[in-house]
């Protein structure tokens, strides 16, 4: 088996894992703190990714949104009805015009672009809380530890497999979750968040 397919199989299983320990999660902690509309961007953002997967002819990519799509529609589903008809709508209309209006003007690397961005951007809430708090309780840093595995398998299958716009993609995603892990170790432990940034030796200050 090729590597691109040996890292791509991976993705699809750890993938399928993080949606999975978070519907679990859900169903034992129930839904306090789940926003409505990250998880909707996730799943048309599933949609997106699968149509892309159909268009460039990968199973691997194929498969892991659609075995993951059934944790993210049972997600959804234990949602307040009210919340998540707002979330899939406003959802929509973020995916539309960042994924969908720019691959079909300009193509395909156009959309994967796009969803970059609309990736980073469901990281955003999450960066600015730990920014703000002096602590991070309720951030599992497993849990993104373990997406940030998942982005990199991608980020590696995509660019083994020479797709470059997909692999910036997950560039995008991949700074924004190792972002929330470390600040969010940072805040565990409860250094100020400057502390996570090694100082650099005046010898060594070129800009």
């Amino acid at each position: 088996m090729p590597l691109a397919s040996i890292v791509g199989w991976s993705g699809v299983a750890v993938g399928t894992a993080t949606t999975l320990a978070q519907l679990v999660r859900v169903r034992q902690r129930g839904t306090d703190g789940v926003n409505a509309t990250t998880w909707s961007l996730f799943t048309l953002m599933s949609a997106f990714w699968l149509s892309y997967g159909l268009a460039a002819s990968s199973l691997e990519v194929i498969v892991a949104n659609v075995v993951g799509a059934p944790f993210l529609i049972a997600l959804l589903a234990r949602l307040d009805g009210d919340a998540r008809r707002r979330g899939l709508a406003q959802g929509l209309a973020a995916v539309t015009v960042t994924t969908w209006l720019p691959m079909a003007l300009f193509g395909w690397n156009a959309g994967l672009v796009g969803v970059g961005v609309l990736i980073v951007a469901t990281r955003l809430p999450q960066l600015v809380r730990l920014l703000r708090a002096s602590h991070a309780r309720g951030v599992s840093t497993a849990s993104w530890a373990l997406g940030s595995l998942n982005v990199a398998l991608w980020l590696a299958y995509y660019a083994s497999s020479s797709m470059p716009a997909a692999a910036a993609s997950m560039i995008f995603a991949l700074v924004a979750n190792v972002s929330i892990v470390l600040l969010a170790v940072a805040r565990h432990r409860g250094r100020p968040i400057g502390s996570i940034v090694p100082r650099r030796h005046p010898a060594l200050a070129f800009a």
